[in-house]
């Protein structure tokens, strides 16, 4: 009751709210320092969900640095182009080498998506959606993008329990029969 009278007491009272501390910022000024000191629990598990589809793509020998790759024609592996590169220089270099000769170009995040392994799949969409989230971190957050990260958080779960079983030592094996002794009696219905 004392707890109750307190709570009505506070909302009701002609007490002056306290003054806020003095200090002179401005609330309609962007602060230089836009980016935290200490990462944040979705930077965590966005670097924790990376570095595993990384792994899968190092043990598939796929490159693990992010930037966009180009592929020589009858050729399996990915040469490293640049970190970044612009429309216009990925249009130059479509152009130079077309990709009806069997040239192929693709970004970090693209390389997997179209194996014919799973995992590799998997690994791929994870680091485009991880990508896209980090993106959109710079801009007004939507309920597209909470789906994506909820979507991303299940495929990761379900490709990391997918790897621990693959690695597991574990094995499943039919039982042996026993043979019955001459004297053993049959077991009785329950």
């Amino acid at each position: 009751m004392a707890r109750r009278r307190a709570l009505l007491s506070g909302l009701f009272s002609r007490r002056s709210a306290a003054a806020p501390a003095d200090d002179h910022a401005d609330p309609f000024e962007r602060s230089g320092d836009l980016e935290p000191t200490e990462p944040d629990a979705l930077s965590l598990a966005l670097d924790e969900i990376e570095a595993g589809a990384l792994d899968i793509y190092a043990n598939a020998d796929l490159p693990t640095q992010p930037g966009h790759y180009r592929r020589e024609p009858d050729s399996k592996d990915w040469t490293f182009l640049s970190a970044d590169l612009g429309p216009s220089e990925r249009f130059a270099l479509a152009l130079e080498y077309p990709p009806e000769q069997g040239w192929r170009f693709a970004r970090l995040q693209d390389l997997g998506a179209r194996s014919e392994r799973e995992d590799l799949r998997v690994a791929a969409r994870l680091l485009g959606d991880v990508a896209a989230l980090r993106n959109s971190r710079r801009e007004i957050l939507t309920q597209d993008h909470l789906l994506t990260a909820m979507e991303l958080g299940a495929a990761w779960r379900a490709l990391r329990d997918a790897q621990a079983v693959r690695t597991s030592r574990l094995t499943l094996s039919v039982p042996t029969r026993t043979r019955s002794l001459k004297g053993d009696k049959p077991p009785k219905p329950r």
